[in-house]
């Protein structure tokens, strides 16, 4: 008589503390710091909406989800819906709990709020592009200084480059290499390319020399003491106009010198919504990487070419900023005998 086979699922092993928290620091690296930022923001304003009402946040379960989507479905666009449900699906799967979000229910929530309140984007980046960047560098009062030179080079190679503010931010000298006719420049590590197999981006001698990112960042770099290859950050703090720190400049103040540059010059790209057809467009850390994609498309690049720079896996992507440029160029309007 044949005996039953029983399955048996294996005791976990109990592995020492060091170990753990080992493991604990690997896994938090599995998500950019921004990420976290973000879904620890949709995780509070969802806990403080849970509490107000007597649910439990963590764990949860799928109704209290899907009636969270619908009441936010009145106050937020369907991106940031998007986002507090991934932030919620991470919060349980990263303690081992059941995935509330994956019920039929809960995503056929997500999927009607998107057909009633659209998936476009309600808010976009403003372009800082060619024309509006020599207007930023026109009104620097101070790049004579540190903090001018400093701040001159970021804008210029961020929009040369085509820039994440967090790619600008993570830079060092080792990531630049001079060339005869301009900058070798290696982008470690992205927000497409979580696993860093790095991407290399030429940027050519500048046409004009007040604009030129290569003269730019070769005035900062002997501003600051550094030298290519030295392994130092580029891009650093600068204390009483003078003193210049080691440690590099975090990504939002990265953002922060975009925007006050650009109010200086008096762009607020508010007169940019109507163009990009959305509700709200505004200066941000973005605002480079955009402008070197409109710019692009406006000058008739290819947007293949354009996406090699600018490192878009998805052209659908790059078309948000290429299509309000050339519209009218691609349009095939005028070629049928109106």
């Amino acid at each position: 008589m044949s005996r039953a086979i029983q399955k048996r699922t294996p005791l976990p092993t109990p592995v020492r503390l060091e170990d753990a928290q080992n493991v604990g620091t690997l896994l938090a690296g599995s998500r950019s710091a921004e990420t976290r930022r973000s879904y620890a923001s949709a995780m509070r304003t969802f806990t403080a909406w849970c509490q107000e009402r007597g649910y439990p946040a963590v764990p949860t379960g799928p109704e209290v989800v899907a009636s969270y989507i619908a009441h936010r479905s009145t106050y937020v666009a369907h991106s940031t819906i998007s986002r507090d449900v991934a932030a919620i699906s991470a919060a349980h799967l990263d303690t081992g709990l059941d995935d509330p979000t994956a019920h039929h229910g809960v995503r056929q929530a997500l999927r009607s709020v998107g057909r009633t309140l659209g998936t476009a984007p309600s808010r976009r980046a403003t372009p800082l592009t060619t024309i509006l960047m020599r207007q930023i560098i026109d009104a620097m009062e101070d790049l004579e200084t540190a903090t001018g030179k400093r701040d001159r080079a970021i804008l210029l190679l961020g929009l040369a480059a085509a820039q994440r503010r967090s790619e600008i931010a993570a830079l060092t000298t080792n990531d630049i290499a001079r060339q005869d006719a301009g900058l070798l420049l290696r982008i470690r590590r992205s927000k497409t390319d979580q696993t860093g197999r790095g991407d290399l981006i030429g940027i050519p001698l500048g046409a004009h020399p007040e604009t030129c990112p290569v003269l730019a960042l070769e005035a900062w770099l002997e501003a600051s003491g550094r030298r290519l290859g030295d392994g130092t950050p580029v891009f650093s703090r600068i204390y009483n106009h003078s003193r210049i720190a080691n440690a590099a400049l975090s990504d939002r103040s990265i953002a922060r010198i975009i925007q006050a540059r650009a109010a200086a010059a008096g762009i607020s790209g508010k007169d940019y919504a109507h163009t990009a057809g959305v509700a709200q467009t505004w200066v941000s850390g973005h605002s480079l990487r955009a402008g070197h994609a409109t710019s692009a498309a406006e000058e008739g690049v290819d947007p293949m070419a354009i996406s090699r720079t600018t490192r878009h896996r998805r052209l659908d992507s790059l078309a948000r900023y290429v299509r309000p440029a050339s519209a009218l160029e691609d349009s095939t309007a005028g070629k049928i005998g109106l």
